[in-house]
């Protein structure tokens, strides 16, 4: 994939991932869950963080290899939380059923909090670094 493909996908998924998170913000902010809505926005939310996680670790050995010294610490940085990112997305994900959710939603409105907050810097931390160094590519091949 070129680089400008990577960094227009890039791009479209973090949009991506905000809206959702932007919508769980207004459901979460209901004083009882709609259950429905509530899985269908976090389905897509979760298939565009896991579209972001996949695109982004194509592109590391691309970046790693265009990056200043500097460049590549704070990408290595974001390659590691990325994974720690990707544990602990799991364990909230099978940690809150559906079934837990309605019964705890107060608990549950928490823990997700945390984690859209989490989500948001992961995002702005990824555009700080990923969009100038992919902007800086133009012309090479990603794999």
């Amino acid at each position: 994939m070129e680089r400008n493909r990577v960094l227009e996908e890039l791009r479209r998924l973090h949009a991506q991932i905000l809206q959702n998170l932007d919508v769980m913000d207004g459901l979460v902010g209901a004083p009882a869950p709609e259950p429905s809505q509530l899985a269908a926005t976090r389905y897509a939310l979760t298939r565009a963080s896991r579209a972001r996680t996949i695109l982004i670790e194509r592109a590391y050995p691309a970046l790693l290899q265009h990056a200043s010294p500097a460049q590549r610490a704070v990408i290595e940085r974001l390659r590691e939380d990325g994974k720690a990112g990707l544990a602990r997305s799991a364990q909230h994900i099978g940690s809150w059923t559906m079934q837990e959710v309605i019964a705890k939603w107060a608990d549950y409105c928490a823990a997700s909090d945390a984690l859209r907050t989490e989500m948001r810097r992961r995002v702005s931390a990824e555009a700080d670094c990923l969009y100038p160094l992919l902007a800086d590519m133009a012309g090479s091949s990603m794999p």
